[in-house]
Formats: C-alpha cells, sequence, structure tokens
C-alpha cells in the first residue's frame, strides 16, 4: 500500500467508528422522536426513525481532521382552516337596513 492508500483506508476506518459511536450515544433519542411523531400523526402507518450523516475531512493534508455529524429531526404537523367571507356578512347588513 503507498501512502495515499494508508491516508485513504485510515479516513474510511475513522469515518466509520465515528458513524457507529454517534448512531449508538443517540439511538435512543431518535428512534424516541420517531416514536412520538408517530403518536400524532394519523396519516402515518409505521413510525420511521431517520437520521442523516455528513462526513468531512482535509482531503489534501497528510494528517486530516475527520469530521462526522448527525443530524435528524422530527416534523410536526398542525392544520386550521376557516372560510372568510366578508362580502356574504356585508350582504347580510345590506339586507337588514333594507
Amino acid at each position: 500500500m503507498n501512502t495515499g492508500e494508508i491516508k485513504n483506508a485510515a479516513v474510511v476506518n475513522n469515518a466509520t467508528e465515528q458513524f457507529r459511536s454517534l448512531l449508538e450515544t443517540h439511538f435512543v433519542a431518535i428512534a424516541r422522536a420517531a416514536e412520538e411523531s408517530f403518536v400524532e400523526d394519523d396519516a402515518q402507518t409505521e413510525p420511521k426513525a431517520k437520521a442523516t450523516f455528513a462526513v468531512e475531512w482535509d482531503a489534501l493534508k497528510h494528517t486530516p481532521t475527520v469530521t462526522v455529524k448527525i443530524g435528524w429531526s422530527v416534523r410536526y404537523k398542525d392544520e386550521t382552516e376557516a372560510t372568510v367571507d366578508p362580502l356574504q356578512s356585508k350582504l347580510g347588513l345590506a339586507e337588514e337596513a333594507k
């Protein structure tokens, strides 16, 4: 293996370790967030836990810094609806005035 291949393998191994550590650390919180959102969303058939990961490293450095980020979120929805017909209200007032 040449130096570049050794560095590449080290970056991949380190990122994989960080990925695993972050997922293990936050697994319960991510699952709980999915379960809590499922309780309030009748449109879902099953709770889905989702996490995103980003990996960054210094591509040209001989000793790169590897950063792994995890993100998760829960989407809550709320909705209200009202029909507002100001013209109809005015017609009602006009009819009373006749």
